[in-house]
């Protein structure tokens, strides 16, 4: 996959006005009376404070699977810096809806954390444009990364040509994860499950099977996610319009087409969907309460800590009608402007792209390597199927909801008209409220995507 950048000159509202901070003078003390001596003194510069040997680490890596692979990759560090006072700060919620909102206060405050996780893509872009980042060209360069990860990674962690983070994985969005003994006991094969209408028909025979709910969803970002999923299977043409901001009339066929299917996708859906969390739904495939669940390979790593084996209690095939397609959420680091200790802020770009911190995260966290010289052999069964599909995928496509593909007022907003739909299952008003905001924002849309 290739990507074009247009070089456009835009003003982020969300950066367009920064708080001016002042702080109010006290009462002027009283002079102190000074003492003559004979002895002359001789003034000198005040030097800078000494660094602090410590790192502060932001992250949404809270559920079981995430937080046994953040540890991991945490105890590389301090292998690597024992010295250095760690500090990690998670914040719940599933794919950084909440953090980022936090992270935004302290980057405008000149308070930015030490290092703190990003999406590739877009969800950069306005740390870039306001100057609050640094370049990491020479970080790239020192530890030869370009020779090991992929190109399609490379260009999404570059602005103007320079690199601005650095990844720690490569997520695949579109998946579909199943109970395997659940699809056993109703005669259902998952390899044939590659269409829509197949899809539909497995889920009625679970139903008359007695599985009430045979699809598991979760809260308003993981629906946007299962939709987003929909969008890809309406073909490659479709997606890359999307992202590039052409989908602007709410009769665009293929638009309705995945309205469409989503809304029957769920009359499959558990109603308390909107009070559960990504890995509760996940957890429900694991129990066996429900058969599906549409959700990035971080699933993975639930099975994991649930000591599962995949292939023989649960199992996954891409969502129908994106096999052959990689739908990419790639996790990175970045070295913000300012911050407080820079020097072990470096240190941990370099250990989050090390192969020895990447193969300790990815095999836990569910997804694969950033580089290509991962030792696969510390890699489950399902993951050493993911890079085969990595390796051989005909297209691969950034994700919108996970913060790459498309402006992150577009994903935003993506996430509220669907979350919405969810509940009026209002076809032409979702249609009609997502072009129409895709044309109000068409000045944000600065990154030009080519995926084919």
């Amino acid at each position: 996959m290739g990507r074009k950048w247009k070089v456009v000159s835009v003003l982020v509202s969300l950066l367009a006005t920064v708080a001016m901070i002042t702080s109010c003078a006290g009462p002027t003390p009283s002079p102190t009376p000074t003492v003559s001596s004979p002895t002359p003194t001789v003034s000198s510069p005040t030097s800078p404070p000494p660094e602090v040997n410590a790192l502060t680490v932001y992250h949404w890596w809270t559920s079981g699977g995430e937080k046994a692979a953040i540890d991991a990759l945490i105890k590389v560090y301090a292998t690597k810096y024992p010295d250095a006072a760690i500090m990690q700060t998670p914040v719940t919620g599933g794919a950084g809806f909440t953090m980022m909102g936090i992270i935004k206060t302290l980057v405008l405050a000149g308070d930015a954390p030490d290092a703190f996780q990003m999406h590739a893509g877009y969800e950069g872009k306005p740390y870039f444009d306001a100057g609050l980042l640094d370049p990491i060209d020479n970080l790239w360069k020192e530890e030869g990364l370009e020779a090991v990860i992929p190109e399609v990674v490379r260009h999404m962690c570059q602005f103007d040509g320079h690199y601005y983070s650095v990844p720690v994985n490569i997520h695949r969005v579109n998946v579909v994860w199943y109970n395997k003994s659940l699809l056993d006991k109703n005669g259902i094969d998952p390899t044939t499950l590659t269409t829509w209408d197949a899809f539909f028909a497995a889920c009625d025979k679970l139903k008359a099977g007695g599985v009430q709910y045979p699809i598991q969803m979760g809260e308003a970002w993981t629906a946007a996610h299962a939709f987003e999923q929909i969008m890809a299977s309406m073909g490659i043409d479709f997606y890359q319009d999307l992202i590039n901001g052409k989908i602007t009339s709410a009769d665009d066929p293929k638009l309705s087409q995945a309205l469409e299917i989503f809304k029957k996708y769920l009359g499959y859906v558990n109603p308390d969907h909107a009070a559960l969390t990504w890995d509760d739904a996940t957890k429900r495939i694991i129990t066996g309460d429900g058969a599906f669940n549409i959700m990035g390979d971080w699933a993975n790593g639930e099975f994991y800590v649930a000591k599962m084996t995949y292939g023989e209690d649960y199992g996954t095939f891409a969502v129908p009608g994106t096999k052959g397609m990689y739908g990419l959420c790639i996790d990175v680091f970045q070295h913000p402007k300012g911050v407080k200790h820079p020097t072990n802020s470096l240190g941990w770009l370099k250990v989050v792209a090390s192969k020895e911190g990447q193969d300790a995260f990815n095999p836990i966290k569910g997804s694969i390597a950033a580089r290509t010289d991962a030792d696969i052999s510390k890699y489950g069964p399902y993951q050493q199927a993911a890079i085969t599909d990595f390796k051989g995928a005909q297209y691969m496509f950034p994700s919108v909801v996970h913060g790459s593909g498309a402006p992150e007022s577009f994903k935003v907003k993506l996430s509220d008209i669907i979350s919405g739909f969810t509940t009026d299952l209002d076809v032409n008003k979702a249609a009609q409220a997502l072009t129409s905001y895709t044309k109000e924002i068409s000045g944000e849309y600065t990154i030009q995507w080519s995926l084919k």
